[in-house]
Formats: C-alpha cells, structure tokens, sequence
C-alpha cells in the first residue's frame, strides 16, 4: 500500500501564482497525498484561493495564521502533518507531474530515509536544470561531501522526500532567511540511507523582488551564520570533511564581507572581517582551497577588497 504523503504549501500574498502551483500537486501521479496550504497571514486573495482549493479536492487543507515568516509556516505544517513523508513546495515555484511518484519510488526501492532529485532553474527569459545525471544511493557522509562540494545536491529543503521522522527534534529557525540551509545537513546527518534519481521534476522560479534576490541586507547574512554553524558541525562529526567544509564557509563570507563593503554595512563588514582574520591560518594551510580563494581573503584582510568582484 502506498504510503501517505504530506505535501507543505507555506503561502503568503502569492495569489498570482497560487493556482499554478496547487494545480501542479494535485495533478501528481501519486495520489495518496496531503497537500497543507498553510496561509501566514496573507493579505491579498492567497487565503481565498486556498479554500477553494479545499472544495476542488478533499486531500487539501488551509491553515490561517498570523504572518510568521517562511519558517514559522514550514513548522506549521509539519506538525499538522499525518504522512509518513514530507515533501515541501514553495507557493510560487511548481512541480513536473511525477516527481513525488518518482521519489518516492526511490526512497522505497533503496530503503532511504531521503530522496533527492534536481530541480529547474527558472527565469522570464529561460530554463536550467540542475541534477546529476545517475540514480545512486549514499551515506550521511557522502551526501554532506555531494552538498559542500556542490556537486549535484542543492542546499534547499524543496527538491527532496522526508520521512517525517526525520524532523522529531528539528525546526526551521524562525526569523530567518536561508532557513533550509540550517537544518538540510541535520537531515542528511539522521539519515542511514539517502538515494539520488536521475531527474529534475521542481521548477525554482526566480521572480523579481523575492527575499532571497532582492537587494542585499543584513538579514542576508544569516547565510554565513549557518554555514560557520555547518562547519563546526562537521568538525564534530566528520572530520575527512573539514577541508570542504572550511572552502563552503569561506566561500560565502568572502562574497557576504564584500557585500557589505559595497552596501555600506559597516558594522556587519567590520565584524565579517574580524572573523575572516581568525580563520586566515585555517586558510592559507587548507590544501584543496584554490589559490584564487586564498588570494580573496588576503586582499580583503589587506584593504584592498574594493578591487575585487562582488
């Protein structure tokens, strides 16, 4: 029998996009689904539209809720969650017909607590898909190493299937932004088993304005935070991975410290700095960083950032 799934909707002022989205789960091939719509406090029709969707189709269901941030929702929704699995869908983005079929079958046939995919890269003027071409199955440690190498597994919490147990003592941080990047390596830590499938079935639509490419604030370096916080987690656990964990963080507080040079954020570039200057050693002795980083954190240390893309 198949199991049920729960699909978590978090849906705010996105009655443009709404209909497309929903349309897209329903329409899955897996049938045996719980789609949570979880309003956090929308103030145009999002609401509205949410419960007519309820009268279209009995397996959805609207959660109103004062306005929590993506999170806040997120949590929501898993703890009205009923399914075996989660599968999270961003309410402007949307999904190829089979993909939670797809997963699903994989988690299935290799007895894995996750299943991740690909996802498309969507623009006004175009689409880019972004997945490792093969089916394979990989340890905790594997996947961590897939993730901090970028090699075909995204940071984001909305191309994969959760079994729900996973989650038991985790929550997205409230108040913050990349909030998948905080918890996406705790779920690949708890799982045993995580299998890859061949496809790429969720559609990332960037829109202008959205809170991740909208215009750079201090909020944004919340990415850092969690990264540094991923480090010292793999220090921990996963010791034949320090090196790439340390390029991972690196990476991001190299572009995070020049956008706040550029953005005027003196405060945050001055304590970025600071902390860039404690790691300067860990660094320069790293033996898979590439030279171009090193050189990176070296200019920025010696004043001479402003020379440098952002």
């Amino acid at each position: 029998m198949e199991e049920k799934i729960s699909v978590i909707v978090p849906v705010y002022n996105v009655e443009k996009y709404l209909d497309k989205c929903v349309e897209t789960i329903v329409r899955q091939t897996y049938k045996n689904l719980e789609i949570i719509l979880v309003d956090d406090g929308s103030t145009d029709l999002s609401g509205q539209l949410g419960e007519k969707w309820c009268q279209k189709d009995k397996r959805v269901q609207v959660i109103h809720k004062k306005n929590g941030g993506l999170s806040d929702a997120r949590n929501c929704g898993i703890k009205k969650a009923t399914g075996k699995y989660l599968f999270f869908v961003d309410s402007d983005d949307y999904l190829e017909f089979d993909i939670i079929e797809n997963l699903y079958k994989s988690a299935l046939e290799n007895q894995a607590q996750i299943a991740t995919g690909g996802f498309i890269y969507e623009t006004d003027s175009e689409q880019t898909p972004y997945y490792a071409k093969e089916n394979y199955v990989a340890d905790s440690a594997e996947m961590l190493k897939r993730m901090l190498t970028d090699q075909d597994i995204s940071s984001a919490i909305w191309d994969k299937l959760y079994q729900k147990d996973l989650f038991e003592d985790l929550e997205f941080p409230v108040g913050k932004i990349h909030e998948d990047m905080a918890i996406l390596y705790r779920l690949f830590d708890k799982a045993e088993r995580i299998s890859h499938i061949d496809k790429a079935g969720y559609h990332y639509v960037q829109r202008q304005g959205s809170i991740i490419y909208g215009q750079f604030s201090a909020a944004k370096l919340s990415i850092v935070e969690f990264k540094e916080d991923i480090l010292k987690f793999v220090e921990g656990k996963y010791p034949n991975l320090v090196e790439e964990a340390e390029i991972f963080f690196v990476q991001q507080m190299n572009k995070s410290i020049l956008q706040c040079q550029k953005n005027g954020l003196q405060t945050e570039y001055q304590f970025w700095k600071n902390r860039l200057k404690e790691y300067i050693i860990r660094i320069l002795k790293n033996s898979k960083m590439r030279w171009k980083t090193k050189m990176k954190s070296m200019m920025i240390l010696s004043g001479m950032g402003c020379f440098l893309k952002r």
